[in-house]
């Protein structure tokens, strides 16, 4: 597994919204739905999920993907981490 740090996360979006047409929120979306067609083909809805989700742009593709898979019927928990 990789882990890559959130400086690079930050320059691959800003690349790929300065080559593209396309917004940040939407680019939160296409991420959240590549995951959750991950997550729906390797775990079925009777496995729980728990999302733990900063206030940055990577806390928000966490809540995207847990109302995506919410709507397929996971049991999604979110814990809001860094806030005050």
């Amino acid at each position: 597994m990789i882990i890559y740090r959130s400086q690079d996360i930050r320059d691959w979006d800003a690349f790929t919204i300065s080559r593209e047409p396309v917004a940040s929120v939407d680019l939160m979306e296409r991420a959240a739905q590549a995951l959750s067609t991950w997550v729906t083909s390797h775990f079925s809805n009777e496995v729980p999920v728990v999302f733990f989700c900063g206030k940055g742009n990577n806390g928000g593709d966490g809540l995207a993907l847990a109302r995506l898979l919410h709507g397929k019927g996971y049991a999604c928990t979110i814990i809001i981490v860094g806030t005050q």
